[in-house]
């Protein structure tokens, strides 16, 4: 069996191989719209289940094998019960920086692993979630604007990155770190063990 990580994020690449996991790559586009009265939780865990299931399709069109179990993952953030995904433009990203600044928000990724069921002859995903809290000291408008100017935010869930150039304006971090990364590794790892699959030696 081997791991395919249905994502194009380079820091899930990053992270999948600083921990010392083999994967193949395969992804497909798929709509990261959440309906505002969808349960934070509840829909992140439908995006990371619905990628699984487009890059597992997309492994199979690859002529990958239907006994390799697929990887996706979505990463929202939440602040006063409102979720903030990836900025339209710098204009968001402005208001989203602006509106975490001197706060405390939740980051939540959820992972899905898709594999084919031999009984019922159809693909099973199995989803988790992560919640991590971390918290930003208060920030100013000039260095928010030297921030977005780096293009850093624009592909980023609330518009930053923990292991970049916003790495100053974090004060905590209560949970797993690669969690606000892009994958809790910690839960993936017991994820991965569970089905067979370790990192190489």
């Amino acid at each position: 069996m081997m791991l395919i990580l249905a994502s194009a994020s380079p820091r899930r690449r990053e992270l999948l191989e600083e921990w010392g996991y083999d994967f193949r790559l395969a992804s497909a586009p798929v709509d990261e719209y959440l309906p505002p009265d969808v349960w934070p939780e509840t829909g992140v865990q439908d995006l990371a289940r619905r990628k699984a299931l487009s890059g597992f399709e997309a492994w199979l069109d690859l002529s990958g094998s239907a006994d390799d179990l697929v990887l996706g993952a979505d990463t929202i953030v939440v602040l006063d019960h409102i979720v903030l995904g990836k900025p339209a433009d710098e204009e968001e990203a402005e208001r989203m920086l602006l509106n975490l600044s001197g706060k405390t928000h939740r980051v939540m990724t959820a992972i899905a692993l898709a594999a084919m069921d031999k009984v019922r002859q159809q693909i099973s995903v199995e989803t988790a979630v992560e919640i991590t809290t971390v918290s930003f000291r208060e920030l100013k408008v000039q260095e928010i604007k030297d921030y977005i100017t780096t293009g850093e935010p624009m592909d980023k869930a609330a518009a930053y990155g923990i292991q970049g150039g916003a790495a100053g304006f974090v004060t905590a971090v209560s949970g797993s770190w690669s969690n606000v990364v892009g994958l809790p590794m910690e839960l993936l790892v017991r994820k991965l063990g569970d089905k067979g699959i370790s990192p190489k030696k």
